[in-house]
Protein backbone atom coordinates (compact mmCIF):
# COMPACT_ATOMS: atom_id res chain seq x y z
CA UNK A 1 0.00 0.00 0.00
CA UNK A 2 1.38 3.71 -0.71
CA UNK A 3 2.33 5.44 2.42
CA UNK A 4 0.71 8.78 2.28
CA UNK A 5 2.95 11.86 1.73
CA UNK A 6 2.04 13.44 4.16
CA UNK A 7 3.86 10.73 6.97
CA UNK A 8 6.73 10.96 4.92
CA UNK A 9 9.86 13.28 4.71
CA UNK A 10 10.01 15.27 1.71
CA UNK A 11 12.72 16.63 0.17
CA UNK A 12 13.04 18.85 -2.74
CA UNK A 13 16.45 19.96 -4.55
CA UNK A 14 15.62 23.65 -6.80
CA UNK A 15 18.18 24.14 -9.06
CA UNK A 16 18.05 27.28 -11.56
CA UNK A 17 18.42 26.42 -14.68
CA UNK A 18 21.88 28.14 -16.59
CA UNK A 19 21.49 31.08 -14.28
CA UNK A 20 24.14 33.70 -15.19
CA UNK A 21 23.33 33.14 -18.87
CA UNK A 22 19.06 33.03 -18.57
CA UNK A 23 19.34 36.54 -16.67
CA UNK A 24 21.54 37.48 -19.52
CA UNK A 25 19.00 36.12 -21.81
CA UNK A 26 16.04 37.63 -19.92
CA UNK A 27 17.38 41.22 -20.32
CA UNK A 28 18.74 41.10 -23.21
CA UNK A 29 16.17 39.86 -25.94
CA UNK A 30 18.74 39.99 -28.32
CA UNK A 31 20.16 37.67 -26.71
CA UNK A 32 17.18 35.13 -26.46
CA UNK A 33 17.50 31.75 -28.31
CA UNK A 34 21.39 32.64 -29.03
CA UNK A 35 24.79 30.33 -27.42
CA UNK A 36 25.01 32.80 -24.42
CA UNK A 37 28.88 32.71 -22.61
CA UNK A 38 29.15 33.93 -19.59
CA UNK A 39 33.02 34.88 -18.97
CA UNK A 40 35.97 36.44 -20.17
CA UNK A 41 36.13 38.42 -23.79
CA UNK A 42 37.49 36.19 -26.80
CA UNK A 43 40.97 37.67 -26.88
CA UNK A 44 41.41 37.88 -23.39
CA UNK A 45 42.41 35.33 -21.07
CA UNK A 46 39.86 33.37 -18.09
CA UNK A 47 37.38 31.17 -18.07
CA UNK A 48 33.40 30.45 -18.50
CA UNK A 49 31.95 31.21 -15.71
CA UNK A 50 28.31 30.12 -17.25
CA UNK A 51 26.72 28.59 -20.98
CA UNK A 52 23.42 28.86 -22.23
CA UNK A 53 21.99 25.92 -23.32
CA UNK A 54 22.44 26.94 -27.01
CA UNK A 55 26.23 27.06 -26.42
CA UNK A 56 25.86 23.88 -24.33
CA UNK A 57 25.15 22.07 -27.80
CA UNK A 58 28.77 23.26 -29.09
CA UNK A 59 30.20 21.43 -25.60
CA UNK A 60 30.62 24.72 -23.81
CA UNK A 61 30.77 24.50 -19.91
CA UNK A 62 31.62 26.62 -16.89
CA UNK A 63 35.24 26.40 -16.09
CA UNK A 64 36.52 26.29 -19.34
CA UNK A 65 38.89 28.60 -21.10
CA UNK A 66 36.91 31.30 -23.20
CA UNK A 67 40.06 30.47 -26.13
CA UNK A 68 38.40 27.03 -26.23
CA UNK A 69 34.72 28.19 -26.03
CA UNK A 70 35.44 30.34 -29.15
CA UNK A 71 37.19 27.50 -31.40
CA UNK A 72 33.67 25.88 -30.65
CA UNK A 73 31.69 28.67 -31.03
CA UNK A 74 32.97 31.59 -32.71
CA UNK A 75 29.07 32.89 -33.09
CA UNK A 76 28.76 33.05 -29.67
CA UNK A 77 27.41 35.57 -27.51
CA UNK A 78 30.52 36.45 -25.00
CA UNK A 79 28.83 38.54 -22.35
CA UNK A 80 31.02 39.82 -19.22
CA UNK A 81 29.17 38.43 -15.95
CA UNK A 82 27.73 40.94 -13.76
CA UNK A 83 27.73 38.75 -10.16
CA UNK A 84 26.06 41.82 -8.28
CA UNK A 85 22.63 41.29 -10.61
CA UNK A 86 23.28 37.76 -10.17
CA UNK A 87 23.60 37.81 -6.60
CA UNK A 88 20.19 40.46 -6.45
CA UNK A 89 18.26 37.68 -8.23
CA UNK A 90 19.70 34.68 -5.43
CA UNK A 91 18.31 36.84 -3.00
CA UNK A 92 14.85 37.14 -4.88
CA UNK A 93 14.79 33.05 -5.55
CA UNK A 94 15.58 32.22 -2.07
CA UNK A 95 12.72 34.53 -0.69
CA UNK A 96 10.25 32.17 -3.01
CA UNK A 97 11.80 29.08 -1.39
CA UNK A 98 11.12 30.34 2.09
CA UNK A 99 7.39 31.32 1.25
CA UNK A 100 6.71 27.41 0.27
CA UNK A 101 8.77 25.36 2.73
CA UNK A 102 9.59 26.06 6.37
CA UNK A 103 13.04 24.93 6.09
CA UNK A 104 15.32 26.00 3.23
CA UNK A 105 19.17 25.06 3.01
CA UNK A 106 20.94 27.29 -0.17
CA UNK A 107 23.77 25.33 -0.81
CA UNK A 108 24.60 27.90 -3.85
CA UNK A 109 24.27 30.97 -5.41
CA UNK A 110 21.41 29.05 -7.87
CA UNK A 111 20.38 26.19 -5.63
CA UNK A 112 18.78 25.25 -2.93
CA UNK A 113 16.83 21.96 -0.51
CA UNK A 114 13.45 22.54 0.53
CA UNK A 115 11.88 20.49 3.46
CA UNK A 116 8.21 20.91 2.64
CA UNK A 117 7.56 17.47 4.77
CA UNK A 118 4.02 18.45 6.18
CA UNK A 119 2.49 20.78 3.61
CA UNK A 120 0.32 18.77 1.44
CA UNK A 121 -2.37 20.75 2.97
CA UNK A 122 -1.18 23.81 1.70
CA UNK A 123 0.43 23.18 -1.83
CA UNK A 124 -0.93 19.33 -2.65
CA UNK A 125 1.77 16.64 -3.53
CA UNK A 126 4.86 17.08 -3.35
CA UNK A 127 4.75 17.77 -7.37
CA UNK A 128 1.63 20.49 -7.01
CA UNK A 129 3.99 21.99 -5.06
CA UNK A 130 7.21 21.99 -7.61
CA UNK A 131 4.45 22.98 -10.19
CA UNK A 132 3.85 26.16 -8.01
CA UNK A 133 7.30 26.71 -7.23
CA UNK A 134 8.00 27.07 -11.00
CA UNK A 135 5.02 28.56 -11.98
CA UNK A 136 5.85 31.45 -9.27
CA UNK A 137 9.60 31.94 -10.50
CA UNK A 138 8.80 32.51 -13.90
CA UNK A 139 5.76 34.88 -13.21
CA UNK A 140 8.02 36.87 -10.49
CA UNK A 141 11.42 36.29 -11.68
CA UNK A 142 11.27 35.15 -15.78
CA UNK A 143 13.25 32.42 -15.17
CA UNK A 144 12.91 28.63 -15.01
CA UNK A 145 14.48 25.93 -12.55
CA UNK A 146 14.78 22.15 -12.62
CA UNK A 147 13.12 20.20 -9.51
CA UNK A 148 14.00 16.98 -7.96
CA UNK A 149 11.50 15.50 -5.09
CA UNK A 150 12.79 12.61 -2.84
CA UNK A 151 12.54 11.23 0.62
CA UNK A 152 16.36 12.87 1.41
CA UNK A 153 18.27 15.27 -0.31
CA UNK A 154 20.97 12.91 -2.01
CA UNK A 155 18.29 11.46 -4.25
CA UNK A 156 16.46 14.94 -4.76
CA UNK A 157 20.11 16.72 -5.76
CA UNK A 158 20.62 13.50 -8.40
CA UNK A 159 16.78 14.02 -9.48
CA UNK A 160 17.17 17.46 -10.25
CA UNK A 161 19.73 17.21 -13.45
CA UNK A 162 17.31 14.94 -15.07
CA UNK A 163 14.62 16.24 -17.42
CA UNK A 164 16.95 20.08 -17.67
CA UNK A 165 15.51 22.91 -18.19
CA UNK A 166 12.43 23.64 -16.53
CA UNK A 167 12.03 19.82 -15.47
CA UNK A 168 10.46 18.29 -12.34
CA UNK A 169 11.70 14.79 -11.77
CA UNK A 170 9.96 12.31 -8.86
CA UNK A 171 12.18 9.51 -7.23
CA UNK A 172 9.93 7.04 -5.85
CA UNK A 173 9.55 6.72 -1.73
CA UNK A 174 10.05 2.87 -0.97
CA UNK A 175 13.26 0.99 -0.52
CA UNK A 176 12.90 -1.34 -3.48
CA UNK A 177 11.62 1.47 -6.11
CA UNK A 178 15.44 3.59 -4.86
CA UNK A 179 17.19 0.82 -5.42
CA UNK A 180 15.81 -0.28 -9.18
CA UNK A 181 15.99 3.89 -9.80
CA UNK A 182 19.10 4.08 -8.60
CA UNK A 183 20.95 1.20 -10.31
CA UNK A 184 20.54 2.31 -13.68
CA UNK A 185 22.49 5.43 -13.63
CA UNK A 186 25.69 5.97 -14.49
CA UNK A 187 28.82 5.93 -11.51
CA UNK A 188 29.46 9.83 -12.31
CA UNK A 189 25.89 10.33 -10.80
CA UNK A 190 26.82 10.16 -7.34
CA UNK A 191 27.78 13.15 -5.36
CA UNK A 192 31.63 13.76 -5.70
CA UNK A 193 32.17 11.70 -8.82
CA UNK A 194 34.16 13.26 -11.32
CA UNK A 195 35.95 12.51 -14.56
CA UNK A 196 38.87 11.37 -12.41
CA UNK A 197 37.21 9.80 -9.60
CA UNK A 198 35.22 8.04 -12.75
CA UNK A 199 38.03 6.24 -13.78
CA UNK A 200 39.28 4.62 -10.58
CA UNK A 201 35.51 3.31 -10.16
CA UNK A 202 35.78 1.87 -14.11
CA UNK A 203 39.44 -0.17 -13.26
CA UNK A 204 37.71 -1.99 -10.01
CA UNK A 205 34.83 -2.45 -12.79
CA UNK A 206 32.29 -0.11 -11.82
CA UNK A 207 30.63 1.89 -13.80
CA UNK A 208 26.87 1.96 -12.95
CA UNK A 209 25.34 2.76 -9.23
CA UNK A 210 24.26 -0.70 -9.72
CA UNK A 211 27.91 -2.30 -9.80
CA UNK A 212 28.43 -0.43 -6.90
CA UNK A 213 25.17 -2.23 -4.88
CA UNK A 214 26.39 -5.17 -5.97
CA UNK A 215 30.11 -4.64 -3.95
CA UNK A 216 29.85 -5.73 0.08
CA UNK A 217 30.67 -2.64 2.51
CA UNK A 218 33.83 -4.27 3.62
CA UNK A 219 34.99 -4.89 0.00
CA UNK A 220 34.09 -1.21 -0.59
CA UNK A 221 35.68 0.00 2.64
CA UNK A 222 38.95 -2.12 1.78
CA UNK A 223 38.95 -0.58 -1.38
CA UNK A 224 38.11 3.20 -0.63
CA UNK A 225 38.91 3.63 3.03
CA UNK A 226 36.56 5.92 4.90
CA UNK A 227 34.64 7.18 1.40
CA UNK A 228 34.04 3.40 0.95
CA UNK A 229 31.34 2.74 3.82
CA UNK A 230 29.51 6.75 3.02
CA UNK A 231 29.14 5.26 -1.03
CA UNK A 232 27.82 1.15 0.33
CA UNK A 233 24.59 3.57 2.18
CA UNK A 234 24.12 6.32 -0.82
CA UNK A 235 23.92 3.98 -3.25
CA UNK A 236 21.02 2.40 -1.71
CA UNK A 237 19.85 5.78 -1.72
CA UNK A 238 20.47 6.21 2.21
CA UNK A 239 20.91 9.71 3.36
CA UNK A 240 20.01 10.82 6.92
CA UNK A 241 21.29 14.72 6.95
CA UNK A 242 18.63 17.35 7.67
CA UNK A 243 17.21 20.29 5.24
CA UNK A 244 19.62 22.87 7.70
CA UNK A 245 18.12 27.04 7.35
CA UNK A 246 20.15 29.27 5.67
CA UNK A 247 23.85 29.27 6.54
CA UNK A 248 25.04 31.96 4.22
CA UNK A 249 28.44 30.27 2.50
CA UNK A 250 30.59 27.55 3.86
CA UNK A 251 33.59 29.68 2.24
CA UNK A 252 34.79 33.26 1.22
CA UNK A 253 36.99 33.42 -1.53
CA UNK A 254 38.42 36.09 -4.51
CA UNK A 255 40.63 35.17 -7.55
CA UNK A 256 42.85 37.27 -9.93
CA UNK A 257 43.60 35.93 -13.64
CA UNK A 258 46.68 37.82 -14.77
CA UNK A 259 46.72 39.42 -18.34
CA UNK A 260 49.99 36.92 -18.85
CA UNK A 261 51.12 34.19 -17.27
CA UNK A 262 54.02 36.04 -14.97
CA UNK A 263 56.84 35.11 -12.35
CA UNK A 264 56.81 38.06 -10.71
CA UNK A 265 56.40 37.33 -6.71
CA UNK A 266 55.99 41.39 -5.88
CA UNK A 267 52.90 41.63 -8.10
CA UNK A 268 51.40 38.29 -6.41
CA UNK A 269 52.16 39.97 -3.10
CA UNK A 270 50.70 43.22 -4.03
CA UNK A 271 47.47 40.68 -5.84
CA UNK A 272 47.22 38.93 -2.37
CA UNK A 273 47.23 41.97 -0.53
CA UNK A 274 43.97 43.37 -2.44
CA UNK A 275 42.13 40.02 -2.87
CA UNK A 276 42.51 39.83 1.17
CA UNK A 277 41.28 42.98 1.76
CA UNK A 278 38.10 41.71 -0.38
CA UNK A 279 37.38 38.58 1.20
CA UNK A 280 38.25 40.08 4.45
CA UNK A 281 35.42 42.87 3.75
CA UNK A 282 32.82 40.15 2.75
CA UNK A 283 33.85 38.25 5.92
CA UNK A 284 33.21 41.25 8.52
CA UNK A 285 29.67 41.69 6.33
CA UNK A 286 28.58 38.31 7.37
CA UNK A 287 29.89 38.56 10.36
CA UNK A 288 32.65 35.30 10.36
CA UNK A 289 35.58 34.69 11.49
CA UNK A 290 37.68 31.73 9.91
CA UNK A 291 39.96 28.97 11.10
CA UNK A 292 41.17 28.08 7.98
CA UNK A 293 43.08 30.00 5.46
CA UNK A 294 43.48 29.06 1.44
CA UNK A 295 46.02 29.91 -0.93
CA UNK A 296 44.80 28.86 -4.50
CA UNK A 297 47.04 29.00 -7.32
CA UNK A 298 46.61 27.87 -11.04
CA UNK A 299 49.79 26.99 -13.48
CA UNK A 300 50.23 27.66 -17.75
CA UNK A 301 49.00 24.20 -18.41
CA UNK A 302 45.56 25.32 -16.42
CA UNK A 303 46.06 22.74 -13.78
CA UNK A 304 44.73 23.99 -10.08
CA UNK A 305 46.04 23.59 -6.88
CA UNK A 306 45.53 24.98 -3.18
CA UNK A 307 47.36 24.50 -0.21
CA UNK A 308 45.79 25.53 3.63
CA UNK A 309 46.92 26.41 7.25
CA UNK A 310 44.74 26.10 10.12
CA UNK A 311 45.01 29.13 12.82
CA UNK A 312 45.01 28.79 16.63
CA UNK A 313 42.17 31.25 16.31
CA UNK A 314 39.39 32.33 13.96
CA UNK A 315 40.31 36.02 12.34
CA UNK A 316 38.09 38.25 9.90
CA UNK A 317 41.18 40.79 9.28
CA UNK A 318 43.05 41.09 6.19
CA UNK A 319 46.13 41.59 7.79
CA UNK A 320 45.97 37.50 9.32
CA UNK A 321 44.44 36.57 6.12
CA UNK A 322 47.22 38.25 4.08
CA UNK A 323 50.05 37.13 6.38
CA UNK A 324 48.78 33.86 6.32
CA UNK A 325 48.30 33.79 1.84
CA UNK A 326 52.11 35.06 2.17
CA UNK A 327 52.75 31.70 4.22
CA UNK A 328 51.29 29.57 2.08
CA UNK A 329 52.58 30.46 -1.32
CA UNK A 330 56.25 30.35 0.50
CA UNK A 331 55.38 26.94 1.55
CA UNK A 332 54.12 26.03 -1.71
CA UNK A 333 57.63 26.40 -3.62
CA UNK A 334 55.86 28.49 -6.93
CA UNK A 335 58.87 31.09 -6.78
CA UNK A 336 60.37 30.72 -9.78
CA UNK A 337 57.20 29.27 -12.16
CA UNK A 338 54.89 31.65 -13.74
CA UNK A 339 51.22 31.89 -12.87
CA UNK A 340 48.42 31.95 -14.53
CA UNK A 341 45.76 32.78 -11.45
CA UNK A 342 46.21 33.55 -7.87
CA UNK A 343 43.69 33.52 -5.03
CA UNK A 344 42.68 33.76 -1.63
CA UNK A 345 40.01 31.92 0.71
CA UNK A 346 38.98 31.58 3.91
CA UNK A 347 36.73 28.30 5.61
CA UNK A 348 36.04 26.91 8.65
CA UNK A 349 33.75 29.68 10.03
CA UNK A 350 32.71 30.93 13.41
CA UNK A 351 29.98 32.82 13.40
CA UNK A 352 29.64 35.95 15.17
CA UNK A 353 32.60 38.52 15.94
CA UNK A 354 33.19 38.06 19.11
CA UNK A 355 36.12 39.96 20.44
CA UNK A 356 39.80 38.07 20.99
CA UNK A 357 40.40 38.10 24.23
CA UNK A 358 44.13 37.13 24.41
CA UNK A 359 47.28 38.67 24.39
CA UNK A 360 47.24 41.34 21.02
CA UNK A 361 43.46 42.29 22.21
CA UNK A 362 44.10 45.88 21.92
CA UNK A 363 46.83 45.64 18.97
CA UNK A 364 43.72 43.76 17.43
CA UNK A 365 41.18 45.99 18.43
CA UNK A 366 43.46 48.72 16.88
CA UNK A 367 43.39 46.95 13.19
CA UNK A 368 40.17 45.82 13.54
CA UNK A 369 38.91 49.85 14.08
CA UNK A 370 41.12 50.33 11.29
CA UNK A 371 40.23 48.11 8.46
CA UNK A 372 36.15 48.80 9.93
CA UNK A 373 36.71 52.40 8.83
CA UNK A 374 38.27 52.04 5.45
CA UNK A 375 35.38 49.64 4.80
CA UNK A 376 33.27 52.34 5.50
CA UNK A 377 34.93 54.90 3.87
CA UNK A 378 34.75 52.84 0.52
CA UNK A 379 31.03 52.18 1.28
CA UNK A 380 30.51 55.66 1.31
CA UNK A 381 32.76 57.18 -1.70
CA UNK A 382 33.39 53.61 -3.55
CA UNK A 383 35.93 50.92 -3.40
CA UNK A 384 38.68 52.93 -5.04
CA UNK A 385 39.01 55.72 -2.00
CA UNK A 386 41.09 54.68 0.12
CA UNK A 387 44.03 51.30 0.01
CA UNK A 388 46.78 49.95 1.00
CA UNK A 389 49.72 51.53 -0.58
CA UNK A 390 50.47 47.89 -1.80
CA UNK A 391 47.67 48.44 -4.24
CA UNK A 392 48.39 50.89 -5.74
CA UNK A 393 48.27 50.69 -9.95
CA UNK A 394 47.02 47.27 -9.51
CA UNK A 395 44.55 46.27 -12.49
CA UNK A 396 42.15 44.09 -11.17
CA UNK A 397 39.18 43.82 -13.72
CA UNK A 398 38.10 40.39 -13.69
CA UNK A 399 39.07 38.08 -16.33
CA UNK A 400 37.00 35.39 -14.73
Amino acid sequence: MQQSTDLLRIILHADMDAFFASIEQRDNPELQGKPVIVGAQPGHRGVVSAASYEARQFGIHSAMPVSQAWVRCPQGKYVQPRMKVYTQESRFIMSIFRAFAPLVEQVSVDEAFLDISGTGKLWGSPAEAAVAIQKEIWQQRRLTSSIGIAPNKFLAKIASDFNKPNGITEVPVDREGIVAWLSKLPIERMWGIGRKSREVFYRIGVKTIGDLQRMTEENLHKRLGKAGKSLYHLARGEDFRTVGGYEGAKSISREHTFGSDTDDVELWRRVLLSLSRSVSRQARNEAVNASTIVFTWRLQDFSRHSCRMTRSAPTHLAKHIYEGALELMEKAAVVGRKLRLIGVGITNFDVGMQQNLFDNWENESAWEASEAAMDALNKKFGRKSIFKGGESGLDMRPRC
